[in-house]
């Protein structure tokens, strides 16, 4: 008997994130963004994304081995930074806009990893292995 493979996406982002995404593509006149994983913070590893200018992505392509895995949304793309990209599987991106009813005093990205993979501290940012 075949058993079903059901492929999860490699990272989700949603609609909050890529809506601040374009937001930030249309202030900053940069639409390249780089999903990566880095080594600090209080649990040893932290979410990065950040703006990339197209010239030093495609730096980053053309000397990588592995060509990064992309995402996209209208004119915004997000590069899974390839060495990063094993710490990254799962993980959901989000944008939390401040909400005071709910205590939420900040609007940020926040990342949600995938359970089974990792946790979280309370910061958001900071996740570890399992």
């Amino acid at each position: 008997m075949l058993k079903k493979i059901i492929r999860k996406p490699l990272i989700n982002i949603s609609s909050s994130a890529w809506e601040k995404l374009e937001n930030i593509s249309v202030k900053t006149n940069m639409n390249t963004f780089l999903f990566s994983a880095e080594s600090g913070g209080c649990s040893g590893l932290n979410f990065s994304l950040k703006t990339i200018a197209i010239d030093k992505m495609n730096s980053i392509i053309k000397n990588s081995k592995i060509p990064p895995n992309t995402f996209k949304n209208n004119n915004n793309v997000v590069y899974i930074e390839p060495l990063s990209e094993m710490y990254l599987i799962g993980t959901t991106v989000d944008y939390v806009h401040e909400d005071y009813n709910k205590n939420i005093y900040e609007s940020k990205f926040v990342f949600y990893p995938d359970k089974d993979k990792a946790g979280t501290c309370g910061c958001g940012i900071s996740f570890y292995l399992k």
